[in-house]
C-alpha cells in the first residue's frame, strides 16, 4: 500500500494541533461524551497556542522597538517610514 493510501485511511488525517485548518473526524453532535472531551482539549489547545503566538508577536516587536530608541535610531525609522508615505502617496 503506498503512503498516500495509508494517509487516506487514517482518522486523522490532519494534525489537530495545526490551527484553523483542524475539522474534527465528525460530526459534534454525533460525538460519544470521551470523543466530546478530547474534542473540547484540543480547541482549549488551540486557543492558547494562538493566545502565546500573539504574546510572543507583541514581545518581538517590543525588543524592536526598545533596540531602535537605544541606538538613537527611532527618529531615522520614522522618517523613512513617512517618506515612503508620502512616495506611495504621490
Amino acid at each position: 500500500m503506498s503512503k498516500a493510501k495509508t494517509k487516506d485511511n487514517r482518522i486523522f488525517s490532519l494534525n489537530p494541533l495545526s490551527g484553523e485548518d483542524y475539522t474534527p473526524w465528525k460530526d459534534p453532535s454525533k460525538m460519544s461524551k470521551e470523543e466530546l472531551q478530547l474534542y473540547l482539549q484540543i480547541k482549549k489547545l488551540q486557543v492558547r497556542l494562538s493566545f502565546e503566538r500573539l504574546q510572543s508577536s507583541i514581545s518581538y516587536t517590543g525588543m524592536i522597538i526598545e533596540a531602535f530608541q537605544s541606538l538613537g535610531l527611532q527618529d531615522w525609522a520614522l522618517k523613512l517610514l513617512n517618506q515612503e508615505v508620502e512616495d506611495t502617496s504621490e
